[in-house]
This record gives structure tokens, C-alpha cells and sequence, in this order.
């Protein structure tokens, strides 16, 4: 192969590569960055919500809490609050009247009856 060739043949390869990188990098960037952001978001607007719940079931005093308490005192809807409980590691339990209440699973696995 002679020397032109060789240059034809990399400057096409170089030229693929490059226009093949932008597209990735055009499409990828921007969401990899809305991800990013909606993730620091999420950290900075339900992470204290989080900690609060995680705190007021680790409580000796009242291992077992009602819905409308853990909403009630972090500001969420029943549904807002029910999953940051899963995310903490709670689980739904039935209290006494048919009420719904959460505790960690740490504390009550679930194969523990309440």
C-alpha cells in the first residue's frame, strides 16, 4: 500500500470515528446530564424527608408508625411518603383498627408476625 493510501485510508477511518463519536456524545451527554441533575434534586429535596423517617422509626419508643404521622410530619403525600419508607427499608404493617402503619425491616423481617 503506498503512502497515499495509507493516508486516504486514516483519514477515513479518522473521519468515521469522529462523526460516529459527536452523534454518541450529542445524544448521551445531554440525558446523562438531565439524569444527573434530576438525581441531585431528588437528593436535596427528599433526602432530610429520608433521614426524618428513618429517625422516627429507629425511635425505642415507637418502633411501629402510622401513615398519617410519617406523612403528616415530613410534608409528603401517603403516596410520596410510602415510597421513601421503601426506600429506606420499611414495610408496610396492618395496626390495630385496620389502620396502616410502617416499620424498618430491620427491626420487624418479614417473617415476623406483628
Amino acid at each position: 500500500m503506498s503512502a497515499l493510501a495509507a493516508a486516504v485510508v486514516g483519514g477515513f477511518i479518522g473521519g468515521v470515528l469522529g462523526v460516529v463519536g459527536t452523534l454518541v456524545a450529542s445524544c448521551w451527554g445531554p440525558r446523562r446530564l438531565e439524569e444527573w441533575r434530576e438525581q441531585r434534586q431528588e437528593e436535596r429535596e427528599y433526602g432530610p424527608r429520608k433521614a426524618l423517617l428513618k429517625s422516627m422509626l429507629e425511635d425505642q419508643q415507637f418502633p411501629i408508625r402510622s401513615i398519617r404521622v410519617l406523612s403528616r410530619v415530613t410534608g409528603t403525600t401517603d403516596d410520596e411518603c410510602r415510597r421513601l419508607l421503601i426506600e429506606i427499608g420499611a414495610r408496610g404493617v396492618t395496626m390495630e383498627g385496620d389502620h396502616e402503619g410502617w416499620a424498618l425491616i430491620e427491626r420487624f423481617p418479614l417473617n415476623q408476625e406483628l
